[in-house]
């Protein structure tokens, strides 16, 4: 055997050696990982199984519990309707409403500029992402009373809690969208000479647009509820004090006509929302149709 094929066996086994050692670090992470989500899963699982059992043994304890006395009939919510339809529609439906759609433009607009600051400066960033976090940390009933000796018992505090809930899905989509745009389209136009506002407008800002209409969809489901929250803490009309009294009165026709109104206020914001979408991004779902089709039967 000549020099050259023992220093070529020597690499092969070198190599071989390498690759075992490689092997076994690969399959010892990979057990690792299995292991990690085999506990997280069953910790999932335990209280799952934990917090149905406390669930169904206190529905048991309960007393005379029958589903009449939970749901009422759709005739017994009708009939609360067409008892309480012309107070709905003149005050409580579109003050809910007012609140809600002013509370949501103020979230976007809010949204859409702390998305560009962080996407701007990375500084920004690091000062601006743990205000986003902490804002969804505060309880809103510790600050309810700030916020009544501040705007008063108008529909201040109630737009301020629908921002307070909104805002913050609206700004993190369209900074991760922002994040998501094409570097070779990036590249190229700083190939052909464009500046960083150029850049941010043709490339990056398209891009984010269908993170911010996903943000905007949640945001749109946040809103109705964030005014009904605002409105049970404190205010005069709106569809959360009609809740209120139905539920101080034992009236549970009433409160389920009043979730049944906040589902469908919510279902017609999300609905406008695609709307919008599909009228401000028809590139967008015309490029998905054009790559959905290929060779087949469609």
């Amino acid at each position: 055997m000549t020099s050259g094929e023992s220093l070529s066996m020597s690499q092969r086994r070198a190599a071989l050696a390498a690759w075992w050692s490689g092997f076994g670090v690969r399959l010892a992470l990979d057990a690792a990982r299995a292991l990690v989500l085999a506990l997280v899963a069953a910790l999932v699982l335990a209280f799952f199984a934990g917090g149905v059992l406390q669930l169904f043994v206190e529905a048991r304890a309960q007393e005379n519990l029958s589903l009449a006395t939970i749901f009422p009939s759709p005739g017994q919510i009708r009939a609360a309707w067409d008892e309480h339809q012309t107070l709905l529609l003149r005050e409580h439906i579109p003050e809910t409403l007012w609140e809600t759609l002013a509370g949501l433009a103020i979230a976007v607009v809010l949204g859409l500029t702390i998305a560009a600051l962080m996407d701007f400066s990375p500084l920004l960033r690091w000062v601006l992402y743990p205000v986003l976090v902490v804002s969804q940390t505060i309880p809103i009933f510790a600050i309810a009373i700030l916020l009544i000796l501040i705007f008063g018992f108008g529909s201040g505090p109630k737009i301020t809690v629908v921002v307070l809930f909104c805002f913050f899905p609206v700004s993190l989509s369209t900074f991760t969208g922002l994040q998501s745009a094409d570097p070779e389209l990036i590249s190229l136009l700083r190939a052909m000479g464009a500046n960083a506002r150029q850049i941010w407008f043709k490339a990056r800002l398209p891009a984010a647009m269908p993170s911010f209409f996903a943000g905007l969809r949640i945001a749109a489901t946040y809103s109705v509820v964030g005014a009904i929250f605002g409105e049970y803490i404190t205010a005069q009309r709106g569809l959360g004090v009609f809740l209120k009294r139905s539920y101080s009165s034992f009236r549970l026709d009433q409160a389920y006509l009043a979730i049944l109104l906040t589902a469908l206020l919510s279902l017609l914001l999300v609905l406008l929302v695609n709307l919008v979408e599909r009228l401000a991004l028809r590139w967008y779902y015309t490029a998905r149709r054009r790559s959905w089709r290929g060779p087949g039967i469609y």
